[in-house]
C-alpha cells in the first residue's frame, strides 16, 4: 500500500506569512550559508571554521531574540524578494523546509514534520532515485497514519535518512531548513530529555538524527537566543555532529 502525503501535510508548515515581503540587510548570513554549501559540495572533509564534528556532519543554528528577523531571513533564503537575492542562487539548493508555529499545533507534530519532508523531497526531484526508495514496503509502513506519530524517529530513518544516504549524491550540496525549531519545547526540556525513547518534538528528532545526515546536506535551524536548552541540544557534547551557532 502506498502512502501519499496529503495536502494537509504541506500547508502552514511549508509556507510563511513573510513570503514575498522585501528583506533588507543580513547579507553576511547568506554569504556564510553559501560558503557552508560550497564546503559541503567539496566533499565530506569540509568542516566549518572552529568546528569539531564528524567529517561532513555539521550544520548551522541561527539564534536571535524575538522579532530579530529569523523567520524573515528563512523566508528570504527560500523565496528571495530582490534581484540580489535571486542572484545569490541559494534557493534552488533547498531540499525541504519546515516552519514551526506556536499558534498551529500541526506544525509542531514530529510525525507531520516527517511526512511533509517526504512530500517535498519527492516533488522536488533533486535526489534521483529517492522516490523509488521511499515507496519500498518498510518505508511505507513507517509512514502509515498513526505509526508515523507513534515513532517519528523510525519514520525519519526509513523515509528520509536511508533513502538519502543510499542515493547518488547530487552535484551540489543541498540544505534542509527548519525555522523556530524551539517552538513546542518547554524551557529546560532539551536538558531533561534522555536519549531513550521516541523524541517528542521536532527539535529532539533532529538533534538525535543529525549525526547521520548525508555529508552533502546542510541542516539550518533557527531558534530564540534565550532558549539555552535548545542550543545545548544541538551543540552539546552529547552530539558528535556540531552545529555552528550564528
Amino acid at each position: 500500500m502506498r502512502t501519499i502525503p496529503s495536502s494537509s501535510d504541506v500547508t502552514m508548515a511549508h509556507t510563511s506569512l513573510l513570503q514575498g515581503k522585501r528583506f533588507y540587510c543580513r547579507d553576511w548570513v547568506f554569504h556564510k550559508i553559501h560558503h557552508c554549501l560550497q564546503e559541503k559540495t567539496g566533499g565530506p572533509s569540509g568542516a566549518p571554521a572552529g568546528g569539531a564534528g564528524k567529517a561532513g556532519s555539521w550544520g548551522v543554528l541561527l539564534v536571535g531574540g524575538p522579532g530579530s528577523g529569523k523567520t524573515a531571513l528563512c523566508a528570504e533564503l527560500l523565496w528571495p524578494s530582490s534581484p540580489q537575492g535571486v542572484h545569490r542562487g541559494l534557493h534552488p539548493q533547498g531540499l525541504a523546509f519546515h516552519f514551526c508555529r506556536a499558534d498551529d499545533a500541526d506544525t509542531l507534530c514530529a510525525g507531520a514534520f516527517v511526512r511533509g519532508l517526504v512530500a517535498q523531497i519527492r516533488r522536488g526531484g533533486l535526489v534521483p532515485g529517492y522516490e523509488e526508495k521511499v515507496l519500498e514496503p518498510a518505508a511505507q509502513g513507517a509512514l502509515q497514519p498513526g505509526e508515523c506519530e507513534r515513532n517519528p524517529a523510525e519514520a525519519f530513518k526509513r523515509c528520509v535518512l536511508l533513502p538519502l544516504l543510499s542515493a547518488k549524491p547530487p552535484p551540489q550540496a543541498l540544505f534542509l531548513l527548519v525555522d523556530s525549531v524551539d517552538e513546542g519545547c518547554q524551557p529546560g526540556e532539551g536538558e531533561q530529555r534522555s536519549s531513550a525513547g521516541s523524541p517528542r518534538t521536532i527539535a529532539e528528532l533532529l538533534a538525535s538524527q543529525h549525526d547521520f545526515l548525508p555529508p552533502w546536506l546542510l541542516l539550518i535551524c533557527s531558534a530564540r537566543r534565550q532558549n539555552k536548552a535548545i542550543t545545548k541540544l544541538f551543540t552539546g557534547s552529547s552530539s558528535s555532529a556540531k552545529m555552528s551557532v550564528w
